[in-house]
């Protein structure tokens, strides 16, 4: 009977107050509908003593707030539109699927912020909605699920601030308390002035892309109107000045083509373009769980199943991905350096140390530094939602930290500064990266002047990174309870095994010129590296999974003392036997054409994804819902705009760079000038060096260069540099 009279009373309310229907034609589900929010107005379990004991005692809720607070009661309990709108558009306790952990109602973020004119026609002039989440403690543990606390949107007056909002709500006077035992522990509100405007960081880096976007064109255009406008020869004279040259490093078309460009100089190392892309996928897989798991979802108790799933290794595993890019950036280092090397009569000065370190920084920085103005300066003003640019989100720590700490990035020790001060926290793998290869050239000197000494002193290093990483989280991580990311997982010594096997690796490789015997002997020996190579990866990627209890095995000091260094053991291997032809159909898939231009793109799509992730899921207005199919179809689509906007950002900054290298530094002694020149003195010394490099990668026959062996190669290609100009 008490229901029945609310009712009346509602509908009496609508007929009489509510300027917003009067006079307009409803269905009778429209009046039942008004009706029972009215009723939830009527119902909302306020403490009326607390609220006056907040407002007029302590002083903790101004007069602004408390008095359109109460208006906007008022208004709903009279059946005003606008008023009845931020109801709805406010989250309730609605008991559906909590025990799958779905402990959020987030209400109508649109709702709020949008409206229906129609309905928001009695809006006061100054009343405006203002969309927060609060965050309620006492649910119950045995329904939670996992979850710790009940999110709760609600749309309240903007006069409120986030104090005063999280006191109102605990009084039950904003939005519907859930439980009347429940207590607020915090909150977060979304003012559309805090991004009316752009700060001055946002507009130095809107500037700075101008200044880009300007020379892109300029470049284009340029080399447009050169190759329309000019014979071939003429053009290719006004390309090969230095103001040519300037302005072709910031051709789009140009710069494009490279990119796409699937031709492989024969003196390339085969497989690395496939491991690389499959590496970088890896990770952006790895990362679409990570990131989700940190959103608001519907059914955390279906994810907490994900773990004992048979093919959840994948994602549990993707971080040894990392390894293999460390492995693979020492073995380029060690390979090409040793050739460097012989070129130069083992002479290495202290030029060109410098150009060494010199050249590493110009190709990795600008884009780096170009991304983290991007992520620190513009990402909060590239989206709205519930809990986009929350304090509470992964990205604002990062974002907040940049404006003190980005200095650490630029200068590669970043992955020493962690937690609060971590800027870009996914660029930690550089700075180890950077760092062991600053270290690198005195290994590599040593193990070309003395073999052994340097043989020695490697595996010192490598046995050492093991040793320490199992004392480290034995003692440190396991019994004092230190943080495993901070001190073993992003440490430059314990992640120094897998660079250290690559460096082994490519001197391995620059040893042998990538060629066995080929004996009965040697088949025999490469198909058991095979067969060890495939159980070590098993082992070390897919055991965790079924070892005891999901993944349980990552906490034995001596597991994590072994499994990166074998797992890069096992890549090394694949690596080694597609260089060396016992591969097969493994070097056939991991050197296809196809890959060539992916794995250009894999060190920006690396840089760039996590930036997509963060926009994507502070965007979103309603909760996730974990499924194996919806995460499939978000890393592929993850994936492709990784890769699309790594490739802008290629062609902004990264292969301009490259062009203007060249300009600024001089080449490095004993290096390959670059092959993508097009004038004929640099195009003759690029198939020269082309040819040195196919015939010390044993692509000739032993003995061509005295002109034996097979006749027509050796008609065809000379064998010194006289011989080939004049030949040319």
């Amino acid at each position: 009977m008490a229901w029945k009279l609310g009712v009346l009373v509602a509908l009496l309310a609508l007929a009489c107050c509510s300027s917003t229907v009067a006079g307009q034609d409803f269905s009778d589900s429209f009046y039942e509908t008004w009706g029972y929010y009215t009723q939830l107005a009527q119902q909302k379990p306020i403490d009326w003593n607390y609220t006056l004991y907040l407002r007029y005692v302590t002083g903790e809720v101004q007069a602004p707030c408390y008095s359109q607070s109460e208006q906007l009661h008022n208004d709903m309990l009279a059946s005003k539109g606008y008023a009845i709108n931020m109801l709805d558009s406010s989250g309730k306790f609605n008991p559906t699927g909590l025990f799958q952990g779905q402990w959020n109602d987030l209400g109508s973020f649109e709702g709020c912020r949008d409206g229906d004119e129609d309905l928001n026609v009695d809006k006061p002039p100054d009343m405006k909605p203002m969309y927060c989440v609060v965050g309620w403690i006492g649910i119950p543990p045995e329904l939670g699920s996992g979850a710790l606390s009940f999110s709760q949107g609600l749309c309240v007056p903007n006069t409120c601030s986030k104090s005063e909002v999280v006191l109102l709500a605990n009084t039950g006077l904003l939005g519907i308390k859930p439980m009347p035992s429940w207590t607020v522990v915090g909150g977060f509100c979304q003012r559309e002035e805090d991004y009316a405007s752009y700060d001055p960081g946002a507009i130095v880096a809107i500037s700075i892309i101008a200044v880009i976007l300007l020379m892109l064109v300029i470049g284009t255009l340029y080399e447009f109107i050169i190759t329309v406008c000019f014979m071939e020869e003429k053009a290719k004279s006004i390309a090969s000045s230095k103001t040519g040259r300037f302005l072709l490093s910031f051709s789009v078309y140009s710069n494009t083509k490279k990119v796409f460009d699937t031709y492989q100089p024969p003196g390339q190392i085969p497989a690395l373009h496939g491991i690389r892309v499959i590496s970088t996928l890896w990770i952006i897989y790895g990362h679409t769980d990570f990131f989700a798991d940190n959103t608001i979802t519907t059914n955390k108790g279906t994810k907490a199943e994900w773990y004992s799933q048979w093919w959840y290794f994948v994602t549990g595993s993707m971080d040894m991905s990392v390894d293999t890019f460390l492995l693979l950036s020492a073995l380029l280092v060690s390979y090409l350096f040793m050739k460097q090397l012989k070129k130069n009569g083992g002479s290495f000065t202290g030029k060109d140390l410098l150009l060494h370190y010199l050249h590493r920084y110009w190709r990795l920085t600008p884009v780096y530094a170009f991304l983290i103005m991007i992520f620190a300066c513009l990402l909060k003003y590239m989206g709205t939602g519930p809990v986009w640019a929350s304090p509470e989100n992964l990205a604002m720590g990062n974002i907040n930290a940049c404006q003190t700490w980005m200095w650490t990035n630029l200068l590669y020790i970043n992955n020493w500064v962690l937690g609060e001060q971590e800027c870009f926290g996914w660029a930690w793998y550089l700075g180890v990266d950077m760092q062991l290869y600053v270290i690198a050239p005195g290994l590599l000197i040593l193990l070309h002047k003395k073999p052994k000494l340097g043989l020695a002193l490697i595996i010192v290093f490598l046995t050492g990174s093991m040793i320490a990483t199992g004392i480290i989280y034995h003692f440190v991580v396991n019994m004092a309870g230190g943080s495993y990311f901070g001190l073993v997982y992003t440490n430059t010594f314990t992640r120094a095994g897998p660079y250290m096997v690559g460096l082994l690796l490519g001197y391995i490789l620059f040893k042998t010129g990538r060629k066995v015997p080929s004996t009965r002997r040697t088949k025999a020996l490469m198909l058991l590296g095979w067969f060890c190579a495939t159980g070590v990866a098993v082992l070390f990627v897919v055991a965790p999974q079924f070892i005891g209890s999901p993944f349980s095995v990552l906490n034995s000091p001596a597991w994590r003392a072994f499994d990166r260094t074998m797992f890069s053991c096992a890549v090394a291997w694949v690596v080694y036997a597609c260089s060396v032809g016992y591969g097969g159909i493994i070097t056939e898939f991991l050197s296809w054409s196809g890959w060539v231009p992916l794995s250009r793109l894999t060190y920006t799509a690396y840089l760039v994804h996590p930036i997509i992730m963060h926009v994507y899921t502070m965007s979103l207005k309603t909760p996730l819902f974990y499924s194996a199919t919806n995460w499939w179809f978000y890393f592929i689509a993850y994936a492709f705009m990784a890769f699309l906007c790594g490739f802008v950002a290629s062609i902004m900054v990264e292969f301009p760079f490259f062009g203007l290298e060249k300009l600024i530094f001089p080449q490095r002694r004993g290096r390959d000038s670059s092959k993508a020149s097009k004038n004929v003195a640099n195009e003759a010394e690029a198939q020269d060096n082309q040819a040195l490099e196919l015939e010390q990668t044993g692509s000739f026959p032993d003995k061509l260069e005295n002109g034996e062996g097979n006749g027509q190669l050796a008609g065809a290609i000379p064998t010194n540099k006289e011989q080939f100009n004049l030949k040319l």
